[in-house]
């Protein structure tokens, strides 16, 4: 049986019942034994980035899907990621150029899912209303991985 947790953003949501995407993200990252797969459509939360890095410095490996504008636009939270991955083998960042992409995802450990509609920006974590899953549960983690990784094809 998988557990499903609903995650929000937004003062009229967060605090009754349900939990935060900023604690969460931050929260499912920290705990990261093995592995983080996330896509990112828009980063500019220093704080995701921060623990990114926590983890990556304890050896877990990330891998990064980012839209190719955000290449570009270079926002402080992706650019300081770009300069981790000549630091870090740990951190692979796929540029994905000829396709647009809008999900939100975050995978821990291959188990842990959050999906939703909120970006790593401080608005999609703290101030937009956003809406979203965390599950946990092995067998969908792999199946949105199989799917993530479709992309590089």
């Amino acid at each position: 049986m998988s557990e499903f947790f609903i995650i929000t953003t937004g003062e009229k949501w967060v605090g009754y019942g349900f939990r935060s995407f900023h604690s969460v993200v931050n929260e499912m990252i920290r705990s990261a034994e093995r592995e983080v797969v996330m896509t990112v459509y828009v980063m500019s939360d220093v704080s995701v980035t921060n623990s990114l890095k926590k983890a990556i410095e304890r050896g877990v490996s990330v891998e990064i899907f980012v839209y190719s504008p955000q290449i570009a636009i270079k926002p402080e939270a992706l650019q300081e990621l770009l300069k981790m991955k000549k630091e870090f083998r740990n951190l692979v960042i796929h540029n994905i150029e000829d396709k647009i992409l809008h999900a939100k995802v975050l995978v821990v450990d291959g188990r842990k899912v959050l999906v939703g509609s909120a970006n790593p920006t401080m608005g999609g974590m703290l101030k937009n209303y956003e809406l979203g899953l965390l599950v946990d549960n092995g067998k969908i983690a792999q199946n949105i991985l199989i799917l993530l990784r479709r992309l590089l094809k």
